[in-house]
């Protein structure tokens, strides 16, 4: 039958279909696809449903990139929580839950937005409807995250205005290569509304594990999305629709029915900072502020300001102008030993984007001030004036000032772009920069820092001995007047308080103890770093002087092949030695290198593909030893080059990971496999090492870089000083500080196929 001929009948078979009252769509569909296959006057393009698998799992690399998109949607539908909530997660199979409370999806947005490939609704609409949010998500790229995550998707989205909610379903197995598109349907229905807007995606079938790390990760990488400090409480009434109250994202496990908070907000970035500031004036114009330091261990004390720049002590000159004004800043230094292990870089990092005092006017950002380069309360100039001498630049600080202003005091620019200077603005700035300063001053007091540089007759005081002394004098306080006292040994204020004191001097001097042995372990490193750093010495010595011996060598062996070359064994024998002479030559040629850049100070971006090719070069011989197969070196992309770094740097980096993997192996007792992958992702180069040991229990996943863990046993009798000295526990904690100076991070990721732990190392790009 020619084309002309399935032509017709194809169409007879369409019209008969089209006819009927309960018609078989998808059937219209293929129909009209094969009719139009057919027409030999015209050509279109076809779209393979393998298309999905590519968009999904081959465009999404990392799982964590996947649900960064989906958290991303929500806040492109002007949500203003979303929790993520993982069920039965820790290994593949288990489901993940994503709900917000946006303005959800009606059937027509569900249809042509969502279920739409390459959907042009950013292009047209860049700014979200409700609260105008520049749209954070990529192009589309959410809805087949859902793909790159778990086999079956389902939806159920609800708008204000619908009074039902509409659920589908979408399993992801169903679109596979070799199928047309179009020919995949998915079933959708209405049903109860569970909440007045917002959508919930629902992945089940999870392709693979997630762990506390990876999940906290995830947070991180939206977190530039998130208002992390809510404005004052406004009563109801007073709420506009338009008035942007933040975005926050949850995250939970859901074990035994109950909702475990994995990340939560407080924890991930407040709980580092070292002091909260907070500022008021009051309705009869008095200025005041406060201070609280956890860390510090300061409670909260409120200190009065008035409004004269000249006389710091006047406290009560009023603030006429800017009654009722309101700020509040988180306070930061940055200096690692502030910060718990892991937190540091990443709060750092996020002070370069989000840091800063944001000004709020009757509930509305006032632009620019707070972003990136403005300076709006000069804190950055007074910073490198160092007259205050506490870091107070912008970044140190994440806050917000809001205030009232219905009479319209603080006039915008003709072009909205801040404020017009005048005698409100002048006033309110003064406010919030001496009593942020003031505040600044009192921290580096309780920390024993020098305060201001006109400060007279400063001494620091060693920090254990002020400790030490306080309760010594607490002590000899409560015994003097223990003895004076008429009534036996109980204070004036009777028996419950001074049992209750005596209590507090235990908890005092228990918590000292608790600190001499965190100083101990601190001395312990630093101690052990010092030992290696001079270990470093004596091996680059000894590696150059074994580079003199190494010609003899080689002249002895070819002597002794030709001396007997007619005896076999003996021939293979000197063989065998002439092989490990000249792996024990790549070995001290290595780090004979690697020692040698070490003279050099300056830094170089570092190809990826070179350190891992010299690093392979050199173990292979050892690995033949060790009966480990190295697999071939995965790389994604070219010019895989890293920011500046010391080349020293991935010798100990790559050798310590090898050496690591060798031990994990070794007690699996397997037949050993290591494999590395390089490549990019965004403005990063990656490297993950991976292998087939015995791997990483995931409560153990952050520990690993903590300094002294370590599964190796250095009081084992039984080792060699070569064991004992590799299990320090000190490398990956090396490893970590080395990636942390650049930015980078390293952790535990989920393995690779095969593979049992996959360390994955991100490095900004050059």
């Amino acid at each position: 039958m020619d084309n002309s001929n399935k032509i017709l009948e194809l169409k007879k078979k369409l019209s008969e279909e089209i006819l009927k009252e309960d018609s078989n769509n998808n059937l219209i569909i293929s129909l009209s696809n094969e009719i139009a296959s057919l027409d030999e006057s015209t050509v279109r393009f076809s779209v393979d449903a393998g298309i999905i698998n590519r968009l999904g799992k081959e465009l999404v690399g990392k799982q964590e990139t996947a649900v960064s998109e989906l958290i991303k949607n929500a806040y492109d539908a002007d949500a203003t929580e979303v929790n993520l909530i993982f069920e039965n997660a820790w290994n593949k199979g288990g489901v993940l839950t994503i709900e917000d409370n946006g303005h959800g999806m009606n059937r027509e947005q569900l249809v042509n937005g969502f279920m739409r490939l390459s959907s042009s609704d950013k292009i047209h609409n860049p700014v979200s409807e409700k609260y105008k949010r520049q749209k954070a998500g990529k192009k589309g790229i959410g809805r087949f995250a859902t793909q790159r995550l778990g086999d079956k998707l389902i939806i159920i989205t609800q708008t204000t205005q619908s009074s039902e909610a509409l659920k589908v379903v979408v399993n992801w197995d169903d679109f596979a290569t070799d199928k047309d598109l179009l020919s995949i349907s998915n079933s959708i229905e209405f049903i109860p509304k569970t909440k007045d807007s917002g959508t919930s995606l629902i992945i089940e079938g999870l392709r693979e594990g997630w762990s506390d790390t990876m999940i906290k990760r995830v947070y991180r990488y939206t977190s530039e999305l998130l208002q992390p400090f809510p404005l004052s409480k406004k009563k109801e009434e007073e709420k506009e629709n338009s008035i942007d109250e933040g975005f926050k994202s949850n995250y939970y496990r859901r074990e035994k029915g109950e909702l475990i908070a994995i990340v939560d907000e407080e924890k991930a970035i407040f709980q580092h900072a070292l002091a909260e500031i907070e500022g008021y004036v009051l309705n009869d114009g008095q200025g005041c502020w406060s201070l609280k330091s956890d860390k510090l261990n300061f409670p909260e004390e409120i200190f009065l300001i008035g409004n004269n720049d000249k006389d710091k002590d006047d406290t009560t000159t009023p603030f006429l102008l800017i009654k009722g004004v309101h700020f509040k800043a988180y306070y930061f230094i940055y200096e690692g030993s502030l910060f718990s292990p892991g937190n540091f870089t990443f709060i750092r990092d996020l002070s370069y984007e989000k840091g800063g005092i944001k000004l709020y006017r009757n509930g509305f950002r006032v632009l620019p001030y707070g972003e990136q380069g403005d300076d709006w309360l000069g804190l950055d100039q007074s910073n490198n004036r160092s007259i205050v001498l506490g870091p107070h630049m912008n970044r140190s600080f994440f806050g917000f000032v809001e205030l009232e202003d219905k009479s319209g005091n603080f006039e915008e620019t003709s072009s909205r772009e801040g404020l017009i200077e005048n005698e409100y603005l002048n006033e309110l700035v003064s406010f919030v920069y001496r009593s942020i300063t003031s505040a600044v001053i009192k921290v580096s007091e309780l920390r024993g820092r020098k305060a201001t540089a006109s400060q007279k007759g400063f001494k620091k005081e060693n920090p254990t001995e002020k400790v030490d002394s306080a309760i010594e004098k607490i002590e000899e306080l409560f015994k003097e007047t223990e003895t004076n006292n008429d009534n036996s040994h109980q204070l004036p204020l009777g028996k419950g308080a001074n049992e209750k004191a005596n209590q507090i001097i235990s908890n005092l001097k228990q918590a000292r103890e608790e600190e001499k042995i965190k100083n101990q372990e601190l001395i312990d490193e630093i101690n052990m770093l010092r030992i290696l750093a001079g270990l470093g010495l004596v091996i680059g010595e000894f590696v150059h002087e074994v580079q003199r011996f190494l010609p003899g060598f080689d002249a002895d062996i070819s002597f002794l092949k030709n001396a007997v070359k007619d005896y076999k064994d003996v021939y293979e024998r000197t063989e065998l030695l002439e092989t490990n002479v000249k792996s024990f030559s790549a070995y001290t040629s290595y780090f004979d290198k690697t020692i040698s850049r070490n003279v050099h100070r300056e830094l170089e971006p570092i190809e990826l593909r070179d350190v891992v090719r010299n690093f392979e070069s050199v173990i292979t011989n050892d690995l033949k030893r060790a009966s480990i197969k190295m697999l071939p070196t995965k790389y994604e992309g070219y010019d895989l080059f890293t920011v500046p770094m010391h080349p020293s740097e991935w010798a100990s980096i790559l050798f310590n990971l090898y050496t690591n993997s060798k031990k994990a192996i070794k007690r699996s007792k397997s037949d050993g496999e290591i494999f590395i992958k390089c490549g990019k992702e965004d403005n990063i180069v990656y490297l993950e090492f991976s292998d087939n040991g015995d791997g990483i229990p995931k409560e153990n996943e952050e520990n690993i870089f903590n300094a002294f863990y370590t599964t190796s046993t250095v009081s084992n009798h039984t080792a060699d000083d070569a064991t004992a000295l590799t299990g320090t526990g000190l490398g990956l904690k090396i490893i970590r500080d080395i990636i942390e100076f650049y930015n980078g991070e390293i952790y535990v990721s989920t393995p690779t196929d095969g593979f049992n732990t996959t360390i994955r190392i991100e490095i900004p790009k050059k």
